[in-house]
């Protein structure tokens, strides 16, 4: 029922924000949501991050020591939450408490869910922590799609490789899905993140619609809290990314993601 529910007020935000035009009323709006992962570690640039201006998104790590009150904070101030799951990487990269691995069958899979969502209150959809290895796993993939599917949540594609069937399989049994389009900080540097900025407004533009991920880093914080309030001036609306999730088998993504090194 939450999930049927929850696909009928996607189909309605679309009509709505395929709506929105400018004061002249005759241009659409494109849309960005942009979603900041990583949170739950670092109280102070996590606060700032969620003190930013407008409809960001916040992806909480389950293990975060802060975790549930920094989840509790953005949802108060009106942010929306996601899970942010620890995924298998293929690059060795130490592993977060709690991280899905191909090595677990579909109980260990379900259970780990479980005692994430548990820890970050307010959340309603996920995105993978890394999960460059874990997500290119069909079944795997599959168990973590069933498991959101009777949560009524959606799943949001990091695309930390292009190997990724995640998205494919969120369709397949039914889930809400988006995938990422750019990363705004791969490279932690105020001139690059300005350039991935650059690149997800010229993407809005082009489709009418984009999806970035970044991270609490100080120069992350300082392009957005420069470019965020220019937005309106470009006719850019800043969405939550539930409002720019398909209702299940609404439509397939075209969009290509560029490959960047796992999350």
């Amino acid at each position: 029922m939450r999930l049927k529910q929850f696909g009928i007020a996607c189909l309605i935000q679309a009509v709505l924000l395929s709506t929105v035009v400018n004061a002249e009323g005759s241009q659409q709006w494109p849309v960005v949501s942009i979603i900041i992962d990583d949170i739950g570690y670092h109280e102070q640039i996590d606060r700032e991050m969620v003190d930013l201006p407008g409809d960001l998104t916040f992806a909480i790590l389950p293990g975060g020591p802060q975790a549930k009150k920094l989840a509790t904070y953005a949802h108060l101030q009106g942010k929306e939450v996601m899970l942010h799951m620890p995924m298998q990487s293929t690059l060795g990269l130490a592993a977060e408490i709690g991280v899905l691995n191909i090595d677990m069958g579909e109980a260990g899979v379900v259970n780990a869910l479980q005692q994430a969502f548990a820890k970050v209150p307010h959340a309603i959809g996920m995105n993978n922590h890394q999960g460059s290895l874990l997500t290119r796993h069909p079944g795997h993939m599959a168990w973590v799609m069933t498991e959101l599917l009777s949560k009524g949540s959606f799943f949001v594609d990091s695309r930390t490789s292009k190997k990724s069937v995640a998205e494919q399989v969120a369709n397949e049994v039914g889930v809400p899905v988006i995938r990422r389009d750019v990363f705004l900080d791969h490279d932690i540097n105020e001139a690059s993140i300005h350039q991935q900025f650059n690149r997800l407004l010229s993407l809005a533009k082009k489709n009418g619609h984009a999806v970035a991920i970044g991270h609490p880093h100080p120069e992350t914080l300082a392009v957005l809290r420069q470019m965020l309030p220019q937005l309106a001036a470009e006719n850019i609306k800043v969405v939550p990314i539930s409002s720019q999730i398909k209702a299940p088998h609404a439509w397939l993504s075209t969009q290509a993601a560029t490959l960047k090194l796992d999350d």
